[in-house]
């Protein structure tokens, strides 16, 4: 099968040493040799996360398996919700919620748009009993991020546990999930984590361990009961209850070395920078953002409208069959009317970005569009002849 560069909201493009780990030959998944090296990449992926004073699980699978076990262990008994959305993965999670109680409550905005921080406190005040919140970070779908750092203390003024659906933003933005004080909180590895996909790391803080273990929950894989009694009982030799894939945590452990060696401000600070470069150049091109306030747009996916001249459609299989570079286009509702790119990991730097947007320009005027050659990279910082050479 040809490969594509991924430029998409994930899976990301992932670099050789990554795949290299991956490649070696299998070990087991416990006794005395894996231990200690499941419990030290368990502690680098809790500084990538800043979630020192909570506890952390790498369940095998995709982010949703560990968002869905949260909702689980919390609401199997019927108690309350209160889900945030503005997007389609906070209308998916506000359907599964559906799925374990009755009592559940919204609050929405129109897709692309930010939600009302002082409807989320409204509800809380008034419905006292709410027992857990949930709001995705990053809604891939729009390129939009939730201010999390103020849904946060609201959530836990009134009591209630804040489930942060973070599968593409950490590790890329700022989220620390100890200081904001984050009840749970679940990413996967196929992101900013820079691995393929297969695990999916989950964070408990004191005050949703306590909610969970006031709750009946059933099931056992996706029960987070179930992954603490193992850490008990069983922690010194198979600290998980399930066989786990081992190459895949070697590579988080690298990457997350990785991660932690760049810094995370420096990290944030790389993220931060690409995606100006890539909104600016796509701007310059005479496009227009889907997030027009700059606070809510996220620096590790960006939405854009369609061109007038290039459908949405036609631009992602031009890129893909001309240069084989691949993005994104629009979900559900957002299908024909925005295209979306990743900018993550690897993919927030010079050699991903940047034949990204002059492929775009290409094909702008392959559909008759009149621009500048090197239109995209002015106000860039960069000199333009040189970007131009090295395509």
């Amino acid at each position: 099968m040809k490969h594509n560069f991924l430029m998409i909201p994930g899976p990301i493009e992932v670099d050789s040493d990554i795949l290299t780990e991956m490649s070696a030959p299998l070990i087991a998944h416990y006794g005395p040799d894996w231990v200690p090296f499941h419990n030290e990449t368990v502690n680098l992926v809790k500084q990538v996360f800043c979630a020192q004073q909570s506890d952390l699980f790498l369940m095998p699978g995709p982010g949703s398996v560990a968002i869905e076990t949260a909702i689980s262990s919390l609401l199997s008994d019927g108690s309350k919700a209160l889900v945030i959305t503005n997007g389609f993965f906070g209308d998916r999670w506000l359907k599964v919620v559906r799925t374990y109680t009755k009592q559940v409550i919204s609050v929405a905005a129109q897709w692309g748009k930010p939600v009302q921080i002082e409807a989320v406190r409204s509800v809380l005040k008034k419905e006292r009993d709410i027992k857990v919140a949930i709001v995705v970070h990053g809604e891939t779908s729009t390129g939009m991020v939730n201010p999390i750092k103020e849904i946060a203390p609201i959530c836990h003024e009134y009591g209630a546990i804040l489930i942060v659906d973070a599968v593409s933003t950490l590790g890329g933005v700022p989220l620390p999930v100890d200081e904001w004080k984050i009840g749970i909180c679940a990413t996967a590895t196929q992101k900013c984590l820079e691995c393929p996909p297969g695990l999916a790391p989950i964070s408990m803080s004191a005050d949703a361990w306590r909610a969970v273990e006031k709750c009946s929950s059933p099931g056992w894989y996706m029960n987070l009961r179930t992954w603490k009694e193992y850490i008990v009982r069983w922690g010194d030799w198979h600290p998980h209850p399930v066989t786990m894939p081992t190459g895949l945590t070697k590579a988080l452990h690298l990457s997350c070395t990785k991660i932690l060696e760049e810094g995370l401000e420096a990290r944030f600070a790389r993220h931060a920078r690409f995606a100006h470069m890539v909104r600016r150049g796509l701007q310059n091109l005479g496009f227009e953002l889907f997030i027009d306030q700059e606070e809510y747009q996220s620096n590790t996916f960006t939405a854009i409208k369609t061109h007038e001249r290039l459908p949405a459609n036609l631009l992602v299989k031009y890129l893909k069959e001309k240069h084989h570079i691949q993005i994104a286009g629009g979900l559900d509702e957002l299908a024909g009317k925005i295209f979306r790119i990743g900018h993550m990991g690897p993919t927030a730097s010079s050699r991903a970005v940047l034949p990204t947007l002059f492929a775009i320009e290409e094909a702008l005027r392959e559909s008759g569009v009149h621009i500048k050659r090197g239109a995209c990279f002015e106000g860039l910082g960069l000199d333009v002849e040189a970007a131009l050479s090295n395509i």
